[in-house]
């Protein structure tokens, strides 16, 4: 069986500094943008990196 890893979820403490960082300091271009919940990148070919709010998680 080939391993692969295709979805990385993260929870951050703070989703407005993950965007920064993110779009103004890596240069990325968000997937997918709902403020407040999630931001997702696609950061290879077949790889999606998921930042949800932390927040969100405590629900």
């Amino acid at each position: 069986m080939d391993q692969r890893l295709s979805f990385v979820t993260l929870a951050v403490p703070d989703l407005d500094a993950a965007r920064r960082f993110s779009i103004d300091g890596l240069g990325w271009q968000a997937e997918l943008d709902e403020p407040g919940e999630v931001l997702m990148f696609r950061v290879a070919d077949r790889v999606v990196l998921s930042l949800w709010s932390q927040a969100g998680f405590r629900r």
